[in-house]
């Protein structure tokens, strides 16, 4: 998408003008508002105006729920809850979703954006392929990972895939990704005077080397090599964007040339996680969780090294 000064006031109205329709609908407060003139723009920008109908679709249909409740460590999450209905007497499943936002009076502008955009990317990249169901499960996917229910028990998770963790690292990625689009925008001059005021505000809260989230951070740290790869990301981008996961293993193996590599993987940086989190709680024992954190750590990259070196294009 080739902008500049010609085009790019023109380019934002339209989704300004968007998001002022979502908004009178919902209800929607100014400081949410401010968010979306923001974010909007710049997913079409990350994705391509191509895919500009499944982005609208996915803001107009997945509201923002504001929860007058402060949480210190969760600002925002993506929440879905299944549904059935039966149609001509066969049972299909649905999932109803939404946005949920805790009290965010404490929340920087920066950090409000980086919280809706990473959700709502979630949800834009389980649009596609989202959900299935046999004749014992249903299983819902969000990006890389699958979460698996019981029909008979639909509130309650059975269990997660072992890919949790590379979802939110590959997520927090393109989260900066558009963050860094939307401070793109103060190299124009822009008409509007609203959006024009929350980009001074982020520019200043941004350095001169780009966004960095804090989301994620040591798991997005040892993966740094692989977010980097020309083969990795543009392949499972696109691969998540459409749903069509299930091949990302084998392709991943095949270029490792080690069985189970991405299963490996997903299982260090799954774990990793929940050790780094046993970890900040630990008052006995830490040198020795540490030492384990660590020696998972160099598992991990040693795979990813793998995975780089035997890559024709990174």
């Amino acid at each position: 998408m080739n902008l500049s000064q010609t085009n790019i006031n023109a380019f934002l109205d339209k989704y300004i003008n968007f998001v002022e329709r979502v908004c009178i609908r919902r209800d929607y407060p100014n400081n949410v508002r401010h968010v979306l003139y923001l974010i909007v723009p710049a997913f079409i920008i990350k994705y391509g105006i191509r895919e500009e109908g499944t982005i609208l679709k996915c803001f107009d249909d997945i509201p923002i729920l504001i929860n007058y409740h402060q949480d210190k460590v969760v600002t925002a999450f993506f929440d879905r809850k299944i549904k059935a209905k039966n149609e001509d007497g066969i049972i299909k499943y649905f999932t109803e979703k939404r946005i949920v936002l805790n009290d965010y009076y404490d929340t920087s502008l920066v950090a409000l954006i980086d919280n809706l955009a990473h959700e709502f990317n979630h949800a834009i990249n389980s649009v596609l392929n989202e959900i299935t169901w046999n004749n014992e499960e249903v299983i819902i996917r969000t990006g890389l990972s699958h979460t698996v229910f019981l029909k008979n028990e639909l509130n309650k998770v059975q269990k997660r895939s072992q890919d949790v963790t590379l979802e939110e690292i590959i997520n927090t990625k393109q989260t900066e990704d558009i963050i860094n689009i939307i401070n793109s925008f103060n190299q124009y001059e822009i008409n509007n005077h609203e959006f024009n005021n929350a980009l001074y505000t982020l520019k200043h809260d941004i350095n001169a080397n780009g966004y960095k989230s804090d989301a994620y951070f040591f798991q997005s740290y040892i993966c740094q090599e692989l977010m980097k790869n020309k083969t990795f990301i543009p392949t499972v981008e696109n691969l998540r964007f459409k749903g069509n996961v299930d091949d990302i293993a084998s392709w991943f193996d095949n270029i490792t040339n080690i069985k189970g590599s991405y299963s490996k993987l997903n299982k260090l940086l799954d774990e990793i996680l929940k050790d780094e989190e046993q970890l900040s709680h630990a008052r006995l024992f830490k040198k020795y969780k540490l030492n384990k954190v660590l020696a998972k750590s160099r598992e991990v990259l040693d795979l990813v090294k793998i995975f780089d070196n035997n890559c024709i294009y990174k």
